[in-house]
């Protein structure tokens, strides 16, 4: 006989209205209020497993505009010598 697979509960407070609204758009989708938690459990362990980026994206724009910066003025020097 198969062992039966072992299963423990989460419970957490959460407001009456919410609650109410999340289950009329659960309903609408027709959708259990475990699969939709246990998806969104899943997908929140996958990207916690992704390596995190040190910087944010404006720190990344930033460097890259000071890069093309740098380019752009040794380009203009190298243009400059080969002209002379």
């Amino acid at each position: 006989m198969a062992s039966k697979k072992q299963r423990t509960f989460i419970s957490f407070e959460i407001d009456p209205e919410t609650r109410e609204a999340f289950s009329q758009q659960l309903k609408s989708e027709g959708k259990t209020v475990s699969a939709v938690l246990k998806q969104f459990i899943e997908n929140y362990l996958s990207s916690a497993e992704q390596p995190k980026s040190p910087q944010d994206l404006t720190e990344v724009i930033k460097r890259l505009e000071e890069v093309e910066k740098k380019v752009g003025i040794e380009n203009k020097r190298l243009v400059g010598e080969s002209a002379a």
